[in-house]
């Protein structure tokens, strides 16, 4: 599986709640309309949960990150999937409506990024102690 990778932060000026919502709702359901377009394999969106050990993580690293609003994965079977979806006229219209429809709830802060999954674990692991 191909995946493309991005973090997502709330836009400026619009509240966590009502940019979460228009991400997992209508964002993730316009998705699901361009998904056989696209040939996408696979969309997931996890969004952000306020824990309090990420500061803890954050510290440990120097960092002083602002929290995200959450991070979104689309798959594809094949390389070929991929590039035909960024090829295509009319997979080209249904990114360009995508990328517009981000821009009403979110910010760019960083590019997406495209990668090759490697499970290091699956199905669990044996817990000690």
């Amino acid at each position: 599986m191909i995946k493309l990778t991005y973090v997502l932060f709330a836009r400026d000026g619009l509240e966590p709640a009502a940019a979460r919502h228009l991400w997992l709702e209508e964002h993730g359901a316009m998705m699901r309309r361009h998904a056989s377009l696209l040939r996408v394999a696979r969309y997931v969106q996890t969004p952000h949960v306020v824990h309090p050990l990420e500061a803890v993580m954050a510290r440990t690293r120097g960092l002083d990150v602002p929290l995200p609003l959450g991070m979104a994965e689309i798959y594809w079977a094949t390389q070929a999937d991929l590039e035909f979806s960024f090829a295509d006229p009319a997979a080209r219209s249904a990114w360009r409506e995508l990328v517009t429809d981000e821009g009403r709830f979110a910010r760019a802060q960083q590019p997406p990024w495209i990668g090759e999954e490697r499970v290091v674990i699956s199905g669990g692991v044996e817990h000690v102690g």
